[in-house]
C-alpha cells in the first residue's frame, strides 16, 4: 500500500491532475493499493471530478481534505494566521498532516503538484525512516543565504517539494505544537514558507536520500560542474555520480524556479514534450502557454546546453565573477524580506 499526498487550491487543480496522472501510471503495478490525500484549498467541483476521474484502477483512491480544517484546530489561531500574510493555506497545509489525514495513516510520500512521477516508488517505500521525522533531498540553496539563514555548512537543508514523511513521529512528538511556536515567535522571518519551517524544527533529524526522489531544474538543464557553479552551492553536496545517476533515472522531477524553468511554459525545456504528453492526457492542455520570447539567460542555458562554443564561455566564466552577482542579489532579496516582516510587526 502506498500513502500519496498532494496540496492544492482550484488555480493549481490542472497541474495536480497531470502529476497524479504521472504517479499512477508508474505506480499501479507496483502496489497493492495506492491512497491518494489531497489537501484541498477550495478546488471547485468540476475539478475534481477531473481529479477523480483519472483513477480508473479501483485500488486507486481519491480522499479530498479541506484545508480550512487547520482553523478549527484548537492551536492554529496562535501562530498561523499571522504568519499567513499574502501565501494561501495550501502554501502550508503539510505541516498540519498528522491532524489532517486519518490517524492510522502513519507514513506518506508528500509531493508538489508542479511536477511529474517517471518511475516508481517501489524502493523508497521501504526506506525505514521510523528514527526521523522525514526524508528529503538536499536543496540546491545559495551558500551566502544557507549561512545568512543561520544554518551552519555541515546542517542539511532539505527542498520539501518532496517527502518521506514519518506521521508517527509527528504525532508522538506533537511537532505541530513546534511549528506554530516557530511561525509565532519568527513572524514571518523564515525562508520559503513551511520549506524554512520544516528545516529548522527538524535540523539533522532528516534522512538524505538520493536526488532521483527529488530532481530539481538545475541538474535537469545543466551539467553538474555548471549547476553547482550558477546556483553557488560551495559547500559539501551529493557528489558527481550520484547526481549523474540521478539525472539518468529520475523518480521525481520537480519543476520548481521561474517560468522560463518550467516545461509548460518553455518549449524547450527538455521535459516539454514529456510534460505536453501528460497534459493532454489528464485533459489539462490549457496550462501550456509557451512563452513567445526567453531572457536571455534562459537561451544560455537551453538553447546554449547543444552549443559547443556557448558551453565553453559558461565553462571559462570565473566562478568568482558568479558568486559575487548571484550572492549580491540573493541577500538583497533575503534583506528586503527582512523588513517587510518587520514593517509587519
Amino acid at each position: 500500500m502506498l500513502n500519496v499526498v498532494f496540496a492544492a487550491d482550484n488555480n493549481y487543480a490542472s497541474f495536480l491532475s497531470i502529476s497524479l496522472l504521472s504517479l499512477l501510471k508508474h505506480n499501479e503495478n507496483d502496489f497493492e493499493n495506492i491512497n491518494v490525500y489531497i489537501l484541498d484549498d477550495g478546488i471547485n467541483n468540476k475539478n475534481k471530478q477531473k481529479i477523480i476521474s483519472l483513477t480508473e484502477n479501483p485500488s486507486c483512491s481519491i480522499t479530498f481534505i479541506e484545508t480550512k480544517k487547520i482553523d478549527e484546530m484548537d492551536f492554529s489561531v496562535l501562530g498561523l494566521t499571522r504568519n499567513l500574510n499574502k501565501s494561501s493555506l495550501t502554501t502550508y497545509a503539510r505541516l498540519f498532516m498528522s491532524s489532517l489525514l486519518p490517524k492510522h495513516v502513519d507514513k506518506v510520500i508528500y509531493l508538489d503538484c508542479d511536477s511529474l512521477v517517471v518511475d516508481s516508488y517501489n524502493e523508497l517505500w521501504k526506506e525505514d525512516i521510523s528514527n526521523y521525522y522525514c526524508a528529503g533531498v538536499l536543496d540546491g540553496i545559495n551558500t551566502s543565504v544557507k549561512r545568512f539563514l543561520g544554518f551552519k555548512d555541515d546542517e542539511t537543508y532539505i527542498n520539501a517539494g518532496f517527502l518521506l514523511v514519518n506521521l508517527k513521529k509527528w504525532r508522538e512528538d506533537k511537532v505541530e505544537e513546534k511549528f506554530i511556536k516557530f511561525m509565532d515567535e519568527n513572524q514571518n522571518r523564515f525562508y520559503q514558507h513551511d520549506q524554512g519551517v520544516l528545516n529548522n524544527i527538524f535540523k539533522n533529524q532528516i534522512l538524505i536520500v538520493e536526488p532521483k526522489y527529488n530532481l530539481q531544474i538545475y541538474f535537469q538543464t545543466l551539467d553538474y560542474d555548471l549547476a553547482r557553479k550558477f546556483t553557488c552551492m560551495e559547500t559539501e553536496y551529493y557528489t558527481k555520480a550520484i547526481v549523474d545517476n540521478s539525472r539518468n533515472h529520475p523518480v521525481f522531477l520537480h519543476f520548481c524556479g521561474p517560468n522560463y524553468d518550467r516545461p509548460w511554459f518553455n518549449k524547450d525545456h527538455p521535459y516539454a514534450a514529456i510534460f505536453r504528453e501528460y497534459a493532454f492526457e489528464a485533459n489539462c492542455e490549457e496550462v501550456i502557454e509557451y512563452l513567445d520570447e526567453l531572457p536571455l539567460k534562459a537561451k544560455m542555458f537551453y538553447k546554449g546546453m547543444d552549443n559547443k562554443l556557448i558551453k565553453l564561455i559558461l565553462k571559462l566564466i570565473p566562478a568568482v565573477m558568479v558568486r559575487k552577482l548571484v550572492n549580491k542579489n540573493a541577500l538583497r532579496y533575503m534583506n528586503n524580506e527582512n523588513e517587510k516582516a518587520k514593517a509587519l510587526k
